[in-house]
């Protein structure tokens, strides 16, 4: 059973329906059927940005913490005990140092080779 009665009217049925398909295609592109809040970021207001979602969204706030130091008190610990360790290794009362070993002369080298026996 044949549909069409002719070889031409069968090309230009198919012809038609292409020609729709692709002008649907294009009018569809150039008319968006989504709708978009905003296209840039001047479509939003003055503390918003255009998101890639096409909404304006809020623009965050981000807080900086600032941490300030003192080192005085630290400083002056660190000094003292500099100065008291500086007037205990001065002292002769606290030994800390090893005494350099006596010097021995040749003499009484001398005299203790003749007492040993």
């Amino acid at each position: 059973m044949k549909i069409f009665r002719s070889k031409k009217a069968f090309e230009m049925i198919t012809l038609t329906v292409i020609v729709i398909i692709i002008l649907a295609f294009l009018i569809g592109s150039i008319i968006d059927i989504t709708p978009k809040e905003c296209r840039t970021n001047t479509d939003c207001g003055s503390d918003f940005y255009c998101g890639s979602d096409f909404a304006c969204h809020q623009i965050p706030v981000i807080e900086k913490t600032v941490v300030e130091n003192n080192f005085l008190v630290p400083s002056i610990i660190t000094g003292i005990a500099i100065i008291i360790a500086a007037f205990v290794l001065k002292s002769d009362k606290i030994r800390f140092r090893k005494r350099a070993p006596k010097e021995i002369s040749h003499e009484e080298i001398h005299n203790n080779s003749l007492r040993t026996p």
